[in-house]
């Protein structure tokens, strides 16, 4: 009930203030989103494509400048701010975890096993709040994003120019999707540019410049990478009721259901 009045007035905000009050900024025909449910492996594609359009390896603060997390308040701004490399640079990257709505034109939708997604935001989500949720809760909850299923059914069955990219694939060889990202973008670079940037945005590296950082305002929140993390956590009726809830979504992104 909570969820639905939450809704509610989301709904009844975003009809007084207009259609992109929730936002924070003005989408553009030529943005590439990075859209996602939590975490999936957005902030490791997000960083991963900063440090290409860098050219060098960047470190946790104002990488924003320019891959932005539209969640981030400090990112907006640098969104509105003409001077920085995001509004200097084409293509121009934007992080969302929303789903699908019609004026996303063309978005990298980065998938995850909803089982590993779960855990991992249950992990998350219980480490810095002080209102513990279970894991049923993660399971059913309608979030402000929307359940996993119904996130990647609607990007999945969206109007929206379109490439899956999928964390698993991304784990098991990150410079063939890397290459795939950038012909989808129509962005060239070369193999020593990739190597790079995939090596300053490797897990170990990230976690270490999360470590030197602490205190910062966009924290990584790294906490392991890999699949299948969600035996450790799933109980057998847990993922009975996982399957009631998303099997449509696991089917859309072409996971096994068995």
């Amino acid at each position: 009930m909570v969820n639905v009045f939450r809704r509610a007035r989301r709904t009844l905000r975003q009809w007084i203030r207009g259609p992109y009050a929730d936002l924070g900024f003005t989408p553009h025909p030529d943005f590439y989103y990075l859209a996602s449910f939590p975490k999936s492996g957005n902030t490791w594609v997000r960083f991963l494509l900063a440090n290409l359009l860098a050219g060098e390896e960047l470190g946790l603060q104002g990488f924003g400048r320019y891959v932005p997390d539209s969640h981030i308040k400090g990112d907006l701004v640098y969104m509105a701010d003409p001077t920085t490399p995001f509004n200097q640079m084409r293509p121009r990257f934007v992080k969302t975890h929303l789903q699908y709505r019609p004026i996303f034109r063309r978005a990298i939708y980065i998938v995850r096993d909803g089982r590993d997604a779960m855990t991992s935001f249950y992990h998350w989500r219980n480490k810095r709040s002080g209102k513990p949720i279970t894991l049923r809760e993660v399971i059913t909850g309608d979030f402000y994003w929307g359940r996993w299923s119904d996130h990647v059914l609607g990007w999945l069955n969206s109007d929206c120019e379109l490439l899956l990219v999928k964390y698993e694939d991304l784990y098991a060889d990150i410079v063939t999707q890397v290459r795939r990202i950038l012909e989808f973008c129509h962005m060239q670079a070369s193999d020593e540019q990739i190597a790079a940037a995939v090596a300053a945005a490797s897990f170990d590296r990230m976690r270490a410049k999360e470590r030197a950082a602490q205190g910062a305002d966009t924290p990584f929140f790294v906490r392991k990478g890999g699949s299948g993390d969600w035996r450790n956590l799933f109980s057998p009726d847990d993922e009975e009721l996982f399957w009631q809830y998303h099997r449509a979504g696991m089917v859309a992104a072409g996971y096994p259901t068995t």
